[in-house]
């Protein structure tokens, strides 16, 4: 028996022995381990590091002590005691060079300014956290600050893009993290305040729940249960919440989790709150009732206060709610400010209420209601856009009392006509004086609807030019706030409606002026020379899209393209923009639409007819009448046609209508395009030049000299669009400016990229065979054109098309119809930007793919060009042959590549990276300078010095002794 138990014994020291005692490190890991779920356990292994004398007094030891004890008062609410550790940890980490650790110390240090309202600071601090983790390579640096910016970003596209980078990221690396189920988490909630779009919300909180899962993140858990309980009460299903609640209650118990069971329980109570179930509610807020009587704060100390004191005040019991509602004003929730602000406002208004002080009530009524106005911005610009709305009916009322006394002088007219013609039968001689006093009488009438007429035009001119004030007042004050960084997602959306529809209304003060420029006679036409029928065919593109989402059959026979001659394109462009509008708004479903355009005998002639109601011979009188409406629920101010006759009549020409009711309208319009034959215009000179640029062969001799090849310094553009008219129409816009090359399809657009590299592509987004959104992705990832900033154009209006094309990698997104000149500003601004770029290859000494780049794609190739010059560029034979074999692609792709990246063709690329390598030897070597040339790849040494001078203005000697003897 003695012989068994030594035996024990000895196994047992034998065990003690072995196990290795446990280190900072160890600690470290069980902070990170429990912070979430106990922060006293949590605190315990803080504070073993620090009793570790020897070790504590080491800079990692010493660094991690004072990082997690950030991280634990941060946790806990303390967030001044947060920040003085975190800066400890930040000065240990740095003074030490431990970069990373470094970074990660900031970031937390930029999140204390964030959640204290400094957001200037936070965001200057995230600024140099990222251009600092781009250095040292830390991913989490550069995904922190991607994030921060994103929450920072007023515009919801670039927050998304933002958002979806750091995706990217996490992807590209094969990594996960808390921060993507944060950011999961912020697309969710994106989505779930843009209605319509819970689908998407649910996707992504069940990929938020995911990550927070495999990384265990239980506030990413809680934050993903958080938004399936905001969705739930969104559709006010507070059953599946408290469902939600159980479930995450069910999960803090198994867990051990008090974070979870604290969450639950207050919000098992406000579910029941929400119902009016007070006994559950009252029995959920006394399970939490520890929440109150903790020794430390909780962030959810102020929220279990606001509940208790809502229960009290449904009880009719304002007294016990009052202690309780001190206590939440003392305790607020940090993490959001505002929202908590309001509900205690809301609260406490209830109590004052209860116990009959008005005066408070109201006057914290009135803080709560700017409080909502500030959340509802919308209701604000469209209050002040109804104000001036009922000036203008005030206005309108004018004009139809003017009106008014019209009809009733045509009525007097009519009764004097009838009681000349009964009394003449019997009295000629009577008849001859009645006569002339309705003679007198009409004169003095006509000159009374003239003046009327006059007053009219006037009053319109008038009205209109007023407008422009107020809604310069509403548009700029808009505009401001929309220019405001930090403003929320839901006021954007609110003013963006606002700003939409001042625009609306300066569109229609627009179209009265020009009414009232021609009824004054002031309206001249501007006569241009140019192919009508061919820009005619260029704005049916626009509709297509429009029809085929009504399923209309939309035909066209457009003759004459290549025929040039005189006439007002603006004036042109209203007509058939208003024409073909009406005939889409108002052809069914399934309906058909007939276009007819022709030149005879100097008349352009344009015929659109659609199925439809048609119009009865009373409607076709008084279509064209101003603010006349066929149906007064359309929309439209029925000022639109009206335009049209009158730009037809100035320009010459003569509309007719026709219409078969229940089947079909007919308009017919005819313009001069003979300038002898029109009246009052102006001829703006234009270039004889219009002949179209033609698509460039592909079979190309591909061994032509680079001189030859790209001896027109014009950057290149790619057109490629499947609709001749608008591809004509495009070239036309950008010859002057760009070497113009165009391709038909998708498909042929991908192979004419690959092959002649161009610096610009402009591409519509449907297309047969590959569309443009393959046309895009294929691009962006090949290396040899994933340089090139891509515009697609399309008519397909919206935030879910444009993102899509954000997301395979376009640089910009323009719908149909287009601004030429929005678009020639966007296309040139790109070209700009990647001279801009190119610009900083010339100010490194070395090539650094990171600050050349623009993409992922760009970064790997010009680390294959690093690789290839770190083997070959001090051999003097290597030339742009031997360059283009070992990177796999023709001289010419190669040239053009560089020529996007750096601005130098190939020959001058190597050349300039020989004279770099040749500085940097000069700088920091010895050798004798006759040498230097040589050993960089130059034969001659006085072709070295020479290209050395032109680009560094000083000799080889001369910059050596510079450089050793400042």
């Amino acid at each position: 028996m003695r012989d068994v138990f030594a035996l024990i014994l000895f196994f047992w020291f034998t065990s003690l022995w072995a196990q290795e005692p446990l280190t900072y490190k160890d600690y470290h890991q069980k902070f990170q381990n429990t912070i979430f779920k106990n922060s006293d356990s949590a605190l315990y292994y803080v504070n073993r590091i620090k009793l570790d004398e020897n070790s504590f007094k080491k800079t990692l030891p010493s660094y991690y002590y004072h990082q997690d004890l950030g991280q634990y008062y941060f946790f806990i609410g303390k967030l001044d005691s947060s920040q003085r550790h975190y800066k400890k940890a930040y000065t240990i980490s740095s003074n030490a060079g431990l970069d990373s650790l470094a970074i990660y110390s900031n970031i937390w240090l930029a999140n204390h300014e964030y959640f204290k309202g400094e957001m200037q600071k936070s965001n200057l601090r995230y600024e140099r956290i990222l251009e600092n983790s781009k250095k040292a390579d830390y991913l989490e640096g550069v995904t922190n600050a991607y994030g921060m910016f994103a929450s920072l970003e007023p515009d919801l596209s670039k927050k998304m893009n933002l958002y979806l980078k750091v995706d990217s990221l996490y992807k590209v690396n094969k990594k996960q993290s808390s921060l993507l189920a944060r950011v999961y988490a912020s697309i969710a909630g994106i989505y779930l305040e843009a209605k319509g779009h819970n689908d998407l919300a649910k996707y992504y909180i069940n990929k938020c729940l995911e990550i927070s899962k495999k990384v265990d993140y239980p506030p990413g858990e809680y934050e993903a249960n958080r938004l399936q309980i905001k969705l739930a009460v969104q559709e006010q299903k507070y059953d599946k919440g408290i469902l939600l609640y159980k479930e995450l209650l069910q999960q803090g118990i198994i867990n051990n989790d008090p974070t979870a069971k604290d969450v639950a329980t207050l919000g098992l109570a406000r579910m029941y709150l929400k119902k009016d179930d007070l006994i559950k509610a009252e029995e959920q807020l006394k399970k939490g009732l520890y929440l109150l009587n903790r020794s430390t704060k909780s962030l959810i100390l102020g929220e279990a206060h606001l509940h208790w004191a809502e229960y009290y005040l449904k009880l009719n019991k304002p007294e016990m709610a009052l202690s309780h509602l001190k206590e939440a004003r003392l305790n607020p929730d940090l993490t959001d400010t505002y929202g908590y602000d309001t509900e205690l406002n809301r609260i406490e208004i209830k109590y004052y209420e209860a116990v009959k002080d008005f005066t408070k009530a109201y006057q914290l009524k009135v803080d709560y209601d700017q409080k909502i106005e500030f959340l509802n911005q919308q209701q604000n610009a469209d209050g002040f856009i109804l104000d001036e709305q009922l000036k203008f009916r005030e206005k309108k009322q004018q004009e139809l009392e003017l009106l008014k006394t019209q009809y009733k002088l045509a009525e007097e007219q009519k009764k004097g006509q009838r009681n000349l013609f009964l009394g003449g039968i019997g009295l000629t001689s009577l008849a001859l004086i009645l006569l002339f006093v309705l003679y007198k009488n009409r004169i003095k009438t006509n000159k009374k609807l003239r003046d009327i007429d006059t007053l009219k035009t006037d009053f319109f001119t008038n009205i209109s030019h007023e407008f422009r004030t107020p809604l310069t007042l509403i548009s700029v004050p808009i505009q401001d706030t929309l220019d405001n960084p930090d403003l929320s997602f839901e006021k954007r959306k609110h003013f963006e409606i606002a700003q939409k529809n001042t625009k609306r209304l300066s569109s229609l003060v627009n179209q009265l002026l020009e009414l009232s420029k021609i009824d004054s006679g002031n309206r001249k036409l501007l006569l241009q020379k140019n192919k009508p029928s061919q820009l005619i065919a260029a704005w049916c593109d626009s509709f297509l899209y429009l029809a085929k989402q009504k399923k209309i059959n939309f035909k066209t026979e457009i003759l004459n393209k290549e025929r040039i001659a005189w006439f007002d394109g603006e004036a042109l462009e209203n007509i058939t923009i208003n024409l073909l509008g009406n005939a889409i708004k108002y052809t069914p479903n399934e309906g058909e639409i007939n276009l007819k355009v022709s030149i005879e005998n100097d008349y352009l002639n344009i015929e659109i007819k659609n199925t439809g109601q048609g119009l009865t011979g009373a409607q076709i009188k008084t279509i064209f009448n101003r603010f006349y409406q066929t149906d007064g629920q359309n929309e439209g101010s029925g000022v639109g046609l009206s335009l049209v006759k009158e730009l037809t009549g100035l320009h010459g020409g003569k509309i007719n209508v026709s219409s078969e009711v229940h089947k079909w309208s007919l308009f017919e319009i005819s313009l001069c395009l003979d300038k002898n034959k029109l009246k009052n215009f102006e001829i703006i000179e234009t270039s004889d030049d219009n002949s179209s640029t033609t698509a460039i062969n592909f079979v190309e001799e591909e061994h032509k000299e680079e001189s030859t090849a790209y001896r027109n310094e014009l950057p290149m553009l790619l057109i490629v669009e499947d609709n001749a008219d608008v591809r004509t129409l495009l070239t036309d816009t950008f010859k002057r400016d760009y070497e113009v090359i165009q391709a038909v399809n998708g498909e042929e657009g991908i192979s004419l990229a690959l092959y002649k590299i161009p610096d610009i592509i402009i591409s519509d987004l449907i297309m047969p065979k590959k569309d443009g959104i393959e046309l895009t992705r294929t691009l962006k990832n090949d290396e040899r054109t994933s340089h090139i900033p891509i515009i697609l154009l399309t008519a397909k209006a919206g935030d879910k098309n444009e993102l899509t094309g954000i997301r395979v990698g376009a640089d910009d997104y323009i719908t149909k119809p287009f601004n030429q000149k929005i678009l020639k500003s966007k296309t040139a601004s790109l070209v700009t930007l990647r001279k801009k770029l190119q610009s900083r290859y010339s100010q490194e000494v070395i090539l650094k793919p990171k600050d050349i780049a623009i993409s992922s794609i760009d970064e790997k190739f010009l680390d294959k060009v690093q690789k290839i010059l770190d083997e070959k560029l001090v051999d003097s034979t290597f030339n742009t042959n031997d360059f283009s074999k070992a990177i796999h692609m023709s001289r010419m792709q190669l040239h053009r590549k560089l020529k996007a990246l750096t601005g130098l063709s190939s020959s001058e690329f190597i050349r300039s990276q020989r004279l770099k390598l040749a500085a940097q030897i000069l700088k920091t070597s010895d050798i004798n300078i006759s040498e230097v040339g040589y050993s960089v790849g130059f034969n001659d040494h006085a072709y070295f010095s020479k290209c050395f001078k032109e680009i560094y203005n000083c000799s080889p000697t001369s910059y050596a002794g510079d450089r050793k003897n400042p």
